[in-house]
């Protein structure tokens, strides 16, 4: 690219690029940050669903069993 189309030269190219890879960057991170907390949320709902079915399952040890052969 010609000079002349750098608007303001090189450095300034160069700052315009680099506060546009950190917006694109913080955008990224932020996108991240909310899936894994919907993810993290979901998991802890499913948790709480499963270990609901499970709590009322105990084994009660009192009981003899007899096994013949």
């Amino acid at each position: 690219m010609p000079k002349s189309r750098k608007r303001g030269g090189e450095k300034a190219h160069r700052k315009r690029v680099q506060a546009r890879n950190n917006k694109i960057q913080n955008q990224r991170n932020q996108m991240q940050k909310l899936w894994e907390e919907e993810m993290m949320k979901r998991l802890e709902e499913m948790n709480k669903t499963t270990s609901g079915d499970t709590e009322n399952q105990e084994i009660d040890t009192s009981e003899s069993v007899n096994i013949q052969l």
